[in-house]
């Protein structure tokens, strides 16, 4: 049976409206703004140190230095810090995710009573893919500005293909660790086996989700062109980068609770016995 991509986006509206929707929404609003704050004190404490280690002349680093202002929630921890306050945040995250998959899918879904039972899967297998994606999402990009523009190029397009192919091919990742009680290797396998099962139906439904996730890319947009209004003595930038937290917490929860319903449906049809 194919993946009705339908039904998976009429149940993850249905969810996102719930209350327990709400309550997700709520939850993840709370980890994006403090993920704001820890991933621009990282990003800014990596430029200054990329800015300062690369072969950069004095004029360069003046020049390149000048785009710290982009991060105003930034706080100056130090690089060491701000790396383990983000990679913590993503790790938390994952716990987050954890509990929302459960809570959409039902205790009627899952083959595991306790969570406690999938606490070392959720850090090992979910927070081991999380932490790849922060490496090509954050590390890379600026990493390679160590060597030069032209790698830190490399770096961004090598990060973004690397962090497309691991959120489509282990999409059902996380359901897995949920809603399943196999061992690891079990779980990565089914996980890629679900995939596999309809791999155009998921990747059309991702797509759709992503563009619905372009909302929240409009106050970002703003920023850049200068529309950014201030409120209360809050700078544009500021609020803007709140607003567009709160949008991205809608559509992650959307997210998660399309991709469980269509891991529902997958499992579903194969195995009739639902788990």
């Amino acid at each position: 049976m194919s993946l009705d991509i339908g039904a998976a986006l009429r149940t993850g509206f249905d969810d996102l409206t719930s209350e327990s929707g709400v309550l997700v929404v709520a939850v993840l609003v709370a980890l994006n703004l403090v993920s704001l704050v820890a991933n621009e004190s990282f990003a800014r404490e990596m430029m200054q140190f990329v800015f300062e280690n690369g072969g950069y002349t004095p004029e360069q680093q003046q020049m390149m230095a000048s785009f710290t202002g982009n991060y105003p929630l930034a706080i100056d921890v130090g690089l060491g810090v701000a790396v383990a306050l983000a990679l913590l945040l993503v790790l938390v995250g994952e716990f987050v995710r954890f509990w929302a998959i459960r809570t959409f899918a039902g205790p009627s879904e899952t083959a595991v009573e306790s969570p406690a039972e999938r606490v070392s899967h959720v850090l090992v297998l979910g927070g081991g893919i999380a932490v790849l994606l922060f490496v090509f999402g954050s590390v890379a990009p600026l990493a390679g500005q160590l060597v030069g523009p032209v790698v830190g190029s490399v770096g961004s397009l090598v990060g973004s293909v690397g962090s497309l192919v691991l959120l489509t091919v282990f999409v059902y990742l996380r359901q897995e660790i949920a809603l399943n009680d196999g061992g690891y290797g079990t779980t990565v396998k089914n996980s890629f086996a679900r995939f596999m099962d309809d791999p155009a139906s998921i990747i059309v439904l991702l797509v759709v989700l992503g563009l619905f996730g372009l909302v929240a890319a409009i106050p970002t947009v703003l920023t850049f062109l200068g529309i950014a209004p201030g409120v209360a003595g809050i700078s544009g930038r500021v609020v803007l980068n709140v607003v567009a937290t709160v949008i991205r917490a809608v559509f992650q929860t959307l997210g998660i609770a399309a991709v469980t319903a269509a891991y529902l449906q997958v499992r579903s049809s194969a195995d009739p016995s639902g788990l």
